[in-house]
């Protein structure tokens, strides 16, 4: 099959969403040398890069329409001799959402790490695209909206839930009269594309915006200037009630606008005018913190804030001076994202007796980087402890590739791994990287186009290729959409030579016909299907009559089946075989969750 070209990405049918339209983007050509990595499946196409105005080399199939990027993995020499394998988890997956003005297909991704893909999504903006826990089952979220993008960095849209069929069964929403910084702009929700984040409780943490004025006059600026006020909310999922609301703007006395460290009048922001409100603040990160309360990072104040379950300030560890803390060598941190808390493990601490329970660890994606230090840090992933007895900050591990360094200008996040791995998504820049517990690199994972860096290593693009958070997760897929089958039928010339009285004619060459056909099957997100048995008759409407054919394992995300013995068959119907459960159910690897098999249409044989 010919690559496409100029194709439109296929949208999903698993949901009835309605999701924004991708703006029209021209790409500009580019042409870079790439060692992709191989893929597995035999079907798969690969369209090289500047081939469609593309800036990466992407894959298409002959059952969909989709174009997933080809990813460009390697892998270290600690991982190839060590335990931990070439590939880690065999249920473990890549989650991604590729956008920006170079991605060639904006969707939420489920990909191996070997390249295949496994789900691809409806064309649309995805933030924060993974796998959460609600109330005890697996599902996705995702975050799609109205984006504002860089210098603004922000949004205004809704959460979306599916489960493990690939159908939405809750979106939330946020609404009121929030105001932006385009005049008389309204949102049917304005929860912001920075978080989403899941509680045991049934809750989801989000962040919002609203442009506001008030008194500038100490900075240097109007009195009734205009500013960003970041917020941030908890929402009964089941009912879309707002149980909790914080303000920044109601704690400038802990709070000051003073503290930011994206000054007024930064990238021409001067709060003069509703669209140059300032965003001083910049939250991006909301989560639970142990005992009780909240932790939220903001971006521009290079902190991370502890907030009571009244909505006080309980504390602040500043990146740059401490704050309320002392910072241990090595733990300073500014422009981050992905702040989390959880309990410090005792043996975590030197002595491995401590029993002190204001001990606190930190993670964070320490992108130093903004538009005013523009690679100057390296990005990293940073775990700090933190004593909240003697309010001191102690860097405990720092997660950077010294021979690839990446200078991420924005977005990314850290990801604990439940083997003791960390994994890192880069935001701006799209490359993945997975460490072990003690920082040395195992696996790099390339998607789309970045600047590379003199001596190894990436910058950020002005109009890069990005996904603003990315996971390594185990997944159980169950689509309960038929597979697509494609069927191409052939004829091959089979020479022979017989004599005259075997024919009653003249002897000589003769070329029989043979005619052969092959199957194309694939099934959007089904991770429990691990062999296709191909059947065929003469009728499309008696199943009865359809005879098996064939069996072949599933070979990456397009399997293809060859078939010979194919007289009489003018139909044919493709029946997935399921994981611990062979035809009908299959039993899934996670919760025990079980997966129906469902067959494909009855496709007929052209």
């Amino acid at each position: 099959m010919q690559p496409t070209h100029g194709s439109t990405p296929h949208r999903a049918r698993a949901t009835d969403i309605e999701y924004n339209e991708r703006p029209t983007t021209i790409f500009a050509p580019w042409v870079q040398s790439l060692t992709a990595y191989v893929l597995a499946s035999a079907t798969t196409s690969v369209v090289p890069t500047n081939t469609t105005g593309n800036t990466w080399p992407y894959q298409t199939f002959r059952t969909v329409n989709f174009t997933p990027p080809v990813l460009d993995i390697s892998h270290s020499d600690v991982r190839r001799q060590s335990h931990y394998g070439l590939f880690g988890e065999e249920e473990e997956y890549l989650f991604f959402a590729p956008d920006g003005a170079t991605a060639y297909q904006m969707a939420p991704l489920i990909m191996s790490m070997d390249g295949e893909l496994v789900w691809n999504g409806p064309s649309t903006h995805a933030n924060g695209f993974g796998v959460q826990d609600y109330l005890g089952e697996d599902v996705l979220v995702w975050w799609n909206g109205t984006v504002y993008h860089e210098p603004i960095g922000r949004g205004n849209g809704a959460v979306y839930m599916l489960d493990q069929h690939y159908e939405q069964i809750h979106k939330t929403t946020l609404a009121g009269n929030f105001v932006e910084h385009v005049p008389n702009a309204t949102f049917p929700s304005n929860i912001d594309l920075h978080e989403i984040n899941l509680t045991e409780n049934g809750t989801m943490l989000v962040a919002g915006n609203n442009v506001t004025q008030t008194d500038l006059t100490s900075l240097g600026g109007p009195p009734d200037g205009w500013v960003v006020e970041a917020q941030f909310y908890e929402i009964d999922i089941a009912t879309n009630e707002v149980l909790f609301a914080w303000k920044s703007l109601d704690h400038l006395d802990q709070i000051p606008l003073s503290a930011s460290v994206y000054p007024l009048g930064s990238e021409g922001y001067t709060g003069a005018t509703q669209p140059l409100a300032w965003g001083y603040f910049h939250i991006n990160a909301v989560g639970r913190l142990p005992g009780g309360g909240y932790i939220l990072s903001s971006r521009f104040l290079c902190s991370a804030i502890a907030i009571d379950l009244q909505g006080n300030v309980k504390w602040r560890l500043q990146g740059q001076n401490g704050g309320d803390f002392t910072l241990g060598p090595g733990a300073e941190f500014c422009y981050q994202h992905d702040i989390r808390a959880y309990p410090t493990h005792q043996e975590q601490q030197p002595g491995g007796h401590n029993s002190n329970t204001s001990l606190l660890t930190l993670h964070m994606h320490d992108n130093a980087n903004s538009p005013i230090e523009n690679n100057t840090n390296p990005t990293n992933g940073k775990t700090l402890h933190l004593d909240l007895t003697t309010k001191t900050a102690t860097l405990h591990q720092t997660y950077l590739n010294t021979s690839g360094p990446i200078f991420s200008t924005a977005q990314g996040n850290y990801q604990a791994l439940p083997n003791g791995n960390v994994f890192l998504g880069h935001g701006w820049i799209p490359v993945l990287e997975e460490f072990t517990s003690k920082g040395e690199i195992l696996s790099t994972i390339q998607f789309g186009l970045a600047e590379e860096r003199e001596g190894g290593g990436f910058y950020s693009l002005l109009k890069p290729t990005l996904s603003y958070r990315a996971f390594k997760q185990r997944w159980v897929g169950c689509p309960l959409t038929k597979p697509d089958v494609v069927v191409e039928k052939k004829k091959k010339m089979m020479d022979s030579t017989s004599s005259s009285s075997s024919r009653g004619g003249k002897g000589g060459d003769h070329h029989d016909e043979e005619e052969t056909f092959t199957v194309y099957v694939s099934q959007n997100g089904a991770t429990e299907v691990v062999s296709w048995e191909v059947w065929g008759g003469e009728s499309a409407k008696d199943l009865d009559g359809l005879r098996w054919l064939r069996t072949v394992g599933k070979k990456g995300f397009e399997t293809a089946v060859e078939v010979k013995d194919c007289a009489g068959v003018k139909y044919i119907q493709v029946r997935p075989v399921m994981r611990h459960g062979g035809r009908g159910r299959g039993r899934g690897r996670v919760r025990g969750t079980e997966c129906r098999s469902v067959d494909s249409a009855i496709v007929a044989v052209r």
